[in-house]
């Protein structure tokens, strides 16, 4: 796992939960810059901070969680709950309704994420590699998610 630390002052945003780190707030990198691992991004004086894939562009990690976490089925099933139940209380998701999108990317805390649901077949759009790493663990979640009631999971990543 990589642990990125940042720069002193740069730690505000992250700390307003803003779900990306930018190149330019990293004052080091300990590990294998692998893009899509998962790095743990800390303070200036290294206090944990948040969870997320790392990607060597201007957008350095794409953070998956705030606090310390172990990224596997449970959590992609936990975050794919939620945003069930998020839809379903905002009257978004009833009998009516046959196609909705359950991920959201950045506004379900996945990003690069997007999950649409079309009459009971579910598409899966990753739009970064570390995403697209966790598509077994995701498509597993949503199986577990909907039982049997997904005819069909999708993945239409590149």
């Amino acid at each position: 796992m990589l642990r990125i630390q940042l720069k002193p002052k740069k730690a505000a945003s992250v700390q307003r939960f803003h779900p990306w780190i930018f190149s330019g707030a990293i004052h080091s990198i300990q590990g294998e810059q692998k893009e899509g691992a998962i790095a743990e991004v800390y303070d200036a004086n290294g206090t944990f901070l948040a969870l997320g894939h790392f990607h060597g562009g201007s957008i350095a990690v794409r953070i998956l969680s705030f606090n310390k976490t172990t990224i596997n089925e449970d959590f992609w099933y936990s975050k794919l709950k939620n945003a069930l139940r998020y839809r379903k209380s905002l009257g978004l998701i009833n009998e009516s309704t046959n196609a909705y999108r359950l991920i959201h990317a950045e506004g379900d805390g996945l990003p690069g994420l997007i999950i649409d649901i079309y009459n009971n077949n579910a598409i899966i759009q990753c739009h970064s590699l570390g995403m697209y790493q966790h598509t077994s663990e995701i498509s597993n979640s949503l199986k577990k998610l909907y039982k049997n009631k997904l005819n069909s999971i999708y993945n239409k990543s590149k």
